[in-house]
Protein backbone atom coordinates (compact mmCIF):
# COMPACT_ATOMS: atom_id res chain seq x y z
CA UNK A 1 0.00 0.00 0.00
CA UNK A 2 2.86 2.31 0.94
CA UNK A 3 4.55 1.79 -2.41
CA UNK A 4 1.17 2.51 -4.60
CA UNK A 5 0.54 5.92 -2.41
CA UNK A 6 3.78 7.09 -2.97
CA UNK A 7 3.07 6.13 -6.88
CA UNK A 8 0.12 8.62 -6.49
CA UNK A 9 2.37 11.19 -4.62
CA UNK A 10 5.01 11.11 -7.51
CA UNK A 11 2.48 11.77 -10.11
CA UNK A 12 0.62 14.70 -7.98
CA UNK A 13 3.89 16.43 -6.99
CA UNK A 14 4.24 16.52 -11.15
CA UNK A 15 0.74 17.35 -11.66
CA UNK A 16 0.43 20.24 -8.79
CA UNK A 17 3.94 21.65 -9.19
CA UNK A 18 4.75 22.01 -12.57
CA UNK A 19 2.96 25.80 -12.62
CA UNK A 20 4.55 26.77 -9.72
CA UNK A 21 8.26 25.94 -11.27
CA UNK A 22 7.30 27.92 -14.50
CA UNK A 23 5.60 30.44 -12.29
CA UNK A 24 9.02 30.73 -10.24
CA UNK A 25 11.27 30.67 -13.46
CA UNK A 26 8.77 33.38 -15.37
CA UNK A 27 9.33 35.75 -11.76
CA UNK A 28 13.38 35.00 -11.76
CA UNK A 29 13.89 36.28 -15.49
CA UNK A 30 11.55 39.30 -14.57
CA UNK A 31 13.92 40.14 -11.35
CA UNK A 32 16.80 39.69 -13.24
CA UNK A 33 15.64 42.01 -15.64
CA UNK A 34 14.67 44.75 -13.80
CA UNK A 35 11.20 43.90 -13.84
CA UNK A 36 8.41 43.23 -11.18
CA UNK A 37 6.94 40.49 -13.09
CA UNK A 38 4.12 38.01 -12.82
CA UNK A 39 3.33 36.18 -9.22
CA UNK A 40 4.83 32.96 -8.87
CA UNK A 41 0.71 31.85 -8.60
CA UNK A 42 -0.08 33.32 -11.87
CA UNK A 43 -0.04 29.76 -13.94
CA UNK A 44 -2.24 28.63 -11.25
CA UNK A 45 -4.41 31.94 -11.88
CA UNK A 46 -4.12 31.27 -15.53
CA UNK A 47 -5.85 27.72 -15.03
CA UNK A 48 -8.37 28.56 -13.10
CA UNK A 49 -9.70 31.35 -15.92
CA UNK A 50 -8.96 28.71 -18.77
CA UNK A 51 -10.99 26.20 -17.29
CA UNK A 52 -14.25 28.64 -16.29
CA UNK A 53 -14.09 29.40 -20.16
CA UNK A 54 -15.85 28.00 -23.16
CA UNK A 55 -13.76 26.51 -26.48
CA UNK A 56 -13.94 28.40 -29.03
CA UNK A 57 -13.31 25.53 -32.07
CA UNK A 58 -12.86 26.33 -35.69
CA UNK A 59 -15.28 25.03 -38.19
CA UNK A 60 -12.69 23.16 -40.04
CA UNK A 61 -11.49 21.52 -36.96
CA UNK A 62 -11.75 17.90 -36.60
CA UNK A 63 -11.76 15.36 -33.86
CA UNK A 64 -8.07 15.30 -33.56
CA UNK A 65 -8.31 18.73 -32.55
CA UNK A 66 -10.16 18.08 -29.58
CA UNK A 67 -8.31 14.65 -28.68
CA UNK A 68 -4.42 16.41 -29.20
CA UNK A 69 -4.47 18.13 -25.44
CA UNK A 70 -6.02 14.75 -23.71
CA UNK A 71 -3.99 12.97 -25.42
CA UNK A 72 -0.76 14.96 -24.69
CA UNK A 73 -1.44 15.35 -21.06
CA UNK A 74 -2.17 11.82 -20.72
CA UNK A 75 1.74 11.34 -22.26
CA UNK A 76 3.33 13.23 -19.92
CA UNK A 77 1.15 12.18 -16.88
CA UNK A 78 2.64 8.57 -18.13
CA UNK A 79 6.06 9.52 -17.58
CA UNK A 80 5.77 10.67 -14.52
CA UNK A 81 5.41 7.35 -13.29
CA UNK A 82 8.48 5.86 -14.51
CA UNK A 83 11.18 8.07 -13.90
CA UNK A 84 12.67 8.47 -10.27
CA UNK A 85 11.02 12.04 -9.22
CA UNK A 86 11.03 11.54 -5.26
CA UNK A 87 11.52 7.89 -4.44
CA UNK A 88 15.78 6.77 -5.91
CA UNK A 89 13.55 2.68 -5.79
CA UNK A 90 11.01 1.64 -8.50
CA UNK A 91 7.38 2.43 -7.69
CA UNK A 92 4.49 -0.19 -9.08
CA UNK A 93 4.25 1.59 -12.50
CA UNK A 94 7.76 2.14 -13.40
CA UNK A 95 8.20 -0.55 -15.22
CA UNK A 96 5.79 0.22 -17.84
CA UNK A 97 8.85 1.63 -20.14
CA UNK A 98 12.74 2.77 -19.48
CA UNK A 99 13.47 6.37 -20.90
CA UNK A 100 14.03 5.42 -24.41
CA UNK A 101 10.30 4.52 -24.09
CA UNK A 102 9.26 7.28 -22.23
CA UNK A 103 11.47 9.72 -25.07
CA UNK A 104 8.95 7.96 -27.24
CA UNK A 105 6.18 8.47 -25.00
CA UNK A 106 7.36 12.68 -25.27
CA UNK A 107 7.13 12.21 -29.08
CA UNK A 108 3.65 11.26 -29.27
CA UNK A 109 2.87 13.95 -26.84
CA UNK A 110 4.74 16.58 -29.66
CA UNK A 111 2.82 14.73 -32.36
CA UNK A 112 -0.45 14.99 -31.44
CA UNK A 113 0.03 18.64 -30.97
CA UNK A 114 1.62 19.05 -34.10
CA UNK A 115 -1.53 17.49 -36.15
CA UNK A 116 -3.95 19.66 -34.28
CA UNK A 117 -2.01 22.45 -35.56
CA UNK A 118 -2.30 21.46 -38.99
CA UNK A 119 -6.09 20.03 -38.48
CA UNK A 120 -7.48 24.12 -38.54
CA UNK A 121 -5.67 24.89 -41.47
CA UNK A 122 -4.74 27.86 -39.96
CA UNK A 123 -1.46 29.59 -41.67
CA UNK A 124 0.35 30.15 -38.11
CA UNK A 125 -0.07 27.09 -36.56
CA UNK A 126 1.05 24.90 -40.01
CA UNK A 127 4.09 27.38 -39.78
CA UNK A 128 4.48 26.19 -35.59
CA UNK A 129 4.04 23.06 -36.60
CA UNK A 130 6.40 22.99 -39.38
CA UNK A 131 8.33 24.58 -37.63
CA UNK A 132 8.68 22.19 -34.70
CA UNK A 133 8.65 18.97 -36.71
CA UNK A 134 12.51 20.30 -38.31
CA UNK A 135 13.30 20.93 -34.32
CA UNK A 136 11.84 17.97 -33.21
CA UNK A 137 13.34 15.58 -36.13
CA UNK A 138 17.09 16.79 -34.62
CA UNK A 139 16.33 16.85 -31.03
CA UNK A 140 14.89 13.74 -30.69
CA UNK A 141 17.36 11.53 -32.10
CA UNK A 142 19.93 13.70 -29.44
CA UNK A 143 17.74 12.71 -26.81
CA UNK A 144 17.70 8.87 -27.58
CA UNK A 145 21.40 9.25 -27.50
CA UNK A 146 21.62 11.15 -24.50
CA UNK A 147 20.34 8.46 -22.54
CA UNK A 148 21.88 5.98 -24.20
CA UNK A 149 25.32 7.39 -22.62
CA UNK A 150 23.85 6.75 -19.53
CA UNK A 151 22.80 3.21 -20.36
CA UNK A 152 26.63 2.98 -21.29
CA UNK A 153 27.56 3.60 -17.92
CA UNK A 154 24.87 1.57 -15.96
CA UNK A 155 24.63 -1.87 -18.53
CA UNK A 156 20.43 -0.45 -18.24
CA UNK A 157 17.90 2.13 -19.74
CA UNK A 158 16.25 1.45 -16.91
CA UNK A 159 16.34 5.54 -15.37
CA UNK A 160 16.26 4.40 -11.50
CA UNK A 161 19.17 1.46 -12.15
CA UNK A 162 20.92 4.90 -13.95
CA UNK A 163 20.30 6.78 -10.94
CA UNK A 164 22.09 4.31 -8.69
CA UNK A 165 24.84 3.68 -10.70
CA UNK A 166 25.56 6.80 -11.20
CA UNK A 167 24.79 7.87 -7.35
CA UNK A 168 27.05 4.82 -6.16
CA UNK A 169 29.93 5.47 -8.12
CA UNK A 170 31.86 8.76 -7.80
CA UNK A 171 34.51 7.52 -10.84
CA UNK A 172 31.13 6.50 -12.84
CA UNK A 173 30.25 10.06 -12.27
CA UNK A 174 33.03 12.19 -13.26
CA UNK A 175 33.37 10.13 -16.55
CA UNK A 176 33.54 12.12 -19.50
CA UNK A 177 30.92 9.77 -20.87
CA UNK A 178 28.20 11.28 -18.02
CA UNK A 179 29.87 14.43 -18.08
CA UNK A 180 29.32 14.73 -21.87
CA UNK A 181 25.97 13.25 -21.42
CA UNK A 182 24.75 15.54 -18.88
CA UNK A 183 25.75 19.06 -21.03
CA UNK A 184 24.15 17.16 -24.53
CA UNK A 185 20.80 16.83 -22.31
CA UNK A 186 20.52 20.47 -20.35
CA UNK A 187 20.92 21.85 -24.27
CA UNK A 188 17.97 19.16 -24.74
CA UNK A 189 16.01 20.65 -22.36
CA UNK A 190 16.53 24.29 -23.80
CA UNK A 191 15.10 22.82 -27.06
CA UNK A 192 12.11 20.69 -26.18
CA UNK A 193 10.76 23.48 -23.86
CA UNK A 194 11.60 26.52 -26.36
CA UNK A 195 13.78 28.24 -24.37
CA UNK A 196 16.43 30.39 -25.11
CA UNK A 197 18.55 30.16 -27.32
CA UNK A 198 15.78 28.05 -29.39
CA UNK A 199 12.59 30.26 -28.86
CA UNK A 200 11.48 33.35 -26.30
CA UNK A 201 8.88 31.70 -24.04
CA UNK A 202 7.98 35.64 -23.10
CA UNK A 203 7.31 36.33 -26.94
CA UNK A 204 4.61 37.61 -28.29
CA UNK A 205 5.23 37.91 -32.69
CA UNK A 206 2.90 35.41 -33.61
CA UNK A 207 5.04 35.41 -36.72
CA UNK A 208 8.31 34.36 -34.49
CA UNK A 209 6.89 31.85 -32.25
CA UNK A 210 7.58 28.22 -31.89
CA UNK A 211 6.00 26.02 -29.34
CA UNK A 212 3.58 29.14 -29.16
CA UNK A 213 2.26 28.93 -32.61
CA UNK A 214 0.68 25.68 -32.70
CA UNK A 215 -1.61 26.10 -29.19
CA UNK A 216 -2.66 29.54 -30.92
CA UNK A 217 -6.04 28.06 -31.83
CA UNK A 218 -6.86 26.56 -28.57
CA UNK A 219 -9.26 28.19 -26.06
CA UNK A 220 -11.04 27.37 -22.65
CA UNK A 221 -10.48 24.08 -21.02
CA UNK A 222 -8.27 22.56 -24.24
CA UNK A 223 -5.80 25.39 -23.61
CA UNK A 224 -5.57 25.01 -20.04
CA UNK A 225 -4.56 21.30 -20.52
CA UNK A 226 -2.22 22.26 -23.20
CA UNK A 227 -0.38 24.90 -21.06
CA UNK A 228 -0.36 22.52 -17.71
CA UNK A 229 0.94 20.13 -20.32
CA UNK A 230 3.82 22.04 -21.46
CA UNK A 231 4.52 23.21 -17.93
CA UNK A 232 4.87 19.14 -16.72
CA UNK A 233 7.43 17.95 -19.54
CA UNK A 234 9.19 21.26 -18.35
CA UNK A 235 9.06 20.21 -15.14
CA UNK A 236 9.74 16.79 -16.29
CA UNK A 237 12.68 16.73 -18.36
CA UNK A 238 14.33 19.32 -15.09
CA UNK A 239 14.07 16.45 -13.14
CA UNK A 240 15.46 13.82 -14.95
CA UNK A 241 18.01 16.08 -15.37
CA UNK A 242 18.88 16.55 -11.82
CA UNK A 243 18.16 13.33 -10.24
CA UNK A 244 19.77 10.57 -13.31
CA UNK A 245 22.62 13.43 -14.36
CA UNK A 246 23.55 16.50 -11.81
CA UNK A 247 22.50 15.84 -8.69
CA UNK A 248 21.73 11.80 -7.84
CA UNK A 249 21.31 11.98 -4.29
CA UNK A 250 18.98 12.71 -2.07
CA UNK A 251 15.56 10.74 -3.34
CA UNK A 252 13.85 9.52 -0.93
CA UNK A 253 13.25 5.76 -0.14
CA UNK A 254 9.96 3.96 -1.03
CA UNK A 255 9.43 2.07 2.15
CA UNK A 256 7.41 4.84 3.74
CA UNK A 257 5.34 8.19 2.83
CA UNK A 258 8.10 10.34 4.74
CA UNK A 259 10.91 8.94 2.31
CA UNK A 260 8.84 10.34 -0.47
CA UNK A 261 8.45 13.88 1.26
CA UNK A 262 12.03 13.78 1.88
CA UNK A 263 12.52 12.86 -1.84
CA UNK A 264 9.95 16.36 -2.44
CA UNK A 265 12.04 18.27 -0.51
CA UNK A 266 15.52 17.20 -1.92
CA UNK A 267 13.56 17.57 -5.70
CA UNK A 268 12.56 21.05 -4.72
CA UNK A 269 16.41 21.95 -4.25
CA UNK A 270 17.64 20.52 -6.90
CA UNK A 271 14.48 22.49 -9.34
CA UNK A 272 16.33 25.49 -8.02
CA UNK A 273 19.51 24.82 -8.90
CA UNK A 274 18.06 23.73 -12.46
CA UNK A 275 15.88 26.95 -12.64
CA UNK A 276 18.78 29.04 -11.88
CA UNK A 277 20.76 27.81 -15.06
CA UNK A 278 17.69 28.08 -17.07
CA UNK A 279 17.32 32.17 -16.19
CA UNK A 280 20.87 32.75 -16.36
CA UNK A 281 20.93 31.35 -20.03
CA UNK A 282 17.16 33.06 -20.83
CA UNK A 283 18.45 36.33 -19.92
CA UNK A 284 22.06 36.30 -20.81
CA UNK A 285 22.21 34.79 -24.69
CA UNK A 286 19.45 36.14 -27.32
CA UNK A 287 17.09 34.06 -29.27
CA UNK A 288 19.27 31.93 -32.51
CA UNK A 289 18.36 32.72 -35.43
CA UNK A 290 16.04 29.97 -36.95
CA UNK A 291 18.51 28.11 -39.23
CA UNK A 292 21.06 28.21 -36.88
CA UNK A 293 18.96 26.07 -34.51
CA UNK A 294 20.13 22.90 -36.54
CA UNK A 295 23.95 23.83 -35.35
CA UNK A 296 22.72 24.11 -31.71
CA UNK A 297 21.30 20.62 -31.87
CA UNK A 298 23.98 18.81 -33.96
CA UNK A 299 26.64 19.86 -31.20
CA UNK A 300 23.93 18.31 -28.89
CA UNK A 301 23.83 15.07 -30.97
CA UNK A 302 27.99 14.77 -31.02
CA UNK A 303 28.58 15.58 -27.44
CA UNK A 304 26.32 12.16 -26.75
CA UNK A 305 27.72 10.49 -29.85
CA UNK A 306 31.26 11.28 -28.52
CA UNK A 307 30.08 10.37 -24.98
CA UNK A 308 28.76 7.05 -25.78
CA UNK A 309 32.18 6.31 -27.93
CA UNK A 310 34.51 7.32 -25.18
CA UNK A 311 32.33 5.02 -22.77
CA UNK A 312 33.35 2.43 -25.26
CA UNK A 313 36.86 3.42 -25.63
CA UNK A 314 37.08 3.22 -21.44
CA UNK A 315 35.65 0.08 -21.32
CA UNK A 316 38.08 -1.51 -24.03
Amino acid sequence: MTAIALQFMQSAVVLLFAPLYAGVLARAEALVQCKRGPSVFQPYRDLAKQMRKESAISDSASWIFRAAPFVAFSCYLTVSVIVPIITDEPLPLAFLADLIGGAFVLMLASFSITLAALDTASPLGGLGASRTTWIGSLAEPSLILVFFTVAALSNSDNPYLENHAVASSLSAYTLPTHLLGMVAFFMIVLAENGRIPIDNPAGSTEISMVEESRVLEYSGREYALVKWGSWMKLFLLSSIFMNVFVLPWGLGHADSLLGGLQGTGALAGKLAVCGTLIVIIDSSFAKLRFFRIAEYLGGSFLLALIGIITGYVIRR
